[in-house]
């Protein structure tokens, strides 16, 4: 099972925004490119796993981990496979 039923692209969205490698904590931001990737980042957000800004100003859209979102993440890549 994955947690929390997480589609594969939001899976892989999660663990793309990986910690900041200086404070350990602090999500690295993904761009979104594609309406597709808005849709996941948006679905992310709603569960309360990171936030999305953008798109608009000097950067593109991102979206980035939270802290719930950084556990959740070491809880996907440390789950058994299937």
């Amino acid at each position: 099972m994955t947690w929390p039923n997480l589609s594969t692209a939001q899976r892989k969205m999660l663990i793309d925004s990986e910690p900041d490698d200086r404070t350990g904590r602090e999500g690295v931001g993904i761009e979104l490119r594609t309406g597709a990737d808005y849709a996941v980042a948006k679905a992310l957000e709603r569960r309360g796993l990171g936030h999305r800004e953008g798109p608009g100003g000097a950067l593109p859209g991102m979206y980035w981990n939270n802290a719930t979102g950084l556990a959740v993440r070491a809880a996907v890549l440390t789950e058994p496979a299937e």
